[in-house]
């Protein structure tokens, strides 16, 4: 059951997400895998995939060195290359997800392979499941919990001086 104290803590952690104080680490294996909320099985299989298939293709019709020899050069510029892309994807999916909701948030939480932490002081982190996000939240990003309404109230005390003048 998610309750006030609850929502405050997640809209801490999504203004924190935002402002760039709470970074988002994540274990790639562990994350993106079946059963993960963020997983994309084509991610995973079309980049190793395509470059098998045509590498066949070329073993049946060009030889089999030829054939080879692409296969192993598509997978290095895949491990260099596009091994990278697809974490900065898995990131930013996983960032968007976790703030979308506090729904969504408990479900990438409880699934495990996250690390909150606060990127003033990199020693302070979170890791999930086993930690606590929420009290994590709390005791580093509490000023994010409350609206900052301090302004207008005296935006309106200074109204009130100018007009009984």
């Amino acid at each position: 059951m998610i309750n006030k104290a609850d929502k405050m803590a997640f809209k801490a952690l999504k203004t924190a997400v935002e402002k760039d104080k709470l970074r988002i680490y994540m274990d790639y294996g562990k994350i993106n895998r079946p059963g993960s909320p963020i997983y994309d099985p084509w991610e995973c299989l079309l980049p190793i995939l395509i470059p098998t298939l045509i590498g066949l293709m070329l073993i049946i019709c060009v030889g089999v060195i030829f054939g080879l020899l692409f296969i192993v050069a598509m997978m290095m510029i895949y491990t260099t290359y596009f091994k990278k892309k697809l974490y900065r994807k898995v990131i930013e999916r996983a960032k968007i997800y976790l703030t979308s909701s506090i729904e969504h948030c408990e479900e990438l939480w409880k699934f495990g392979g996250l690390v909150l932490v606060n990127s003033e002081n990199k020693k302070l982190g979170c890791v999930s499941p086993e930690g606590n996000w929420k009290e994590f939240v709390i005791l580093n990003f509490s000023d994010y919990m409350l609206e900052k309404t301090e302004s207008k109230p005296q935006e309106k005390n200074e109204e009130q001086t100018t007009s009984d003048k």
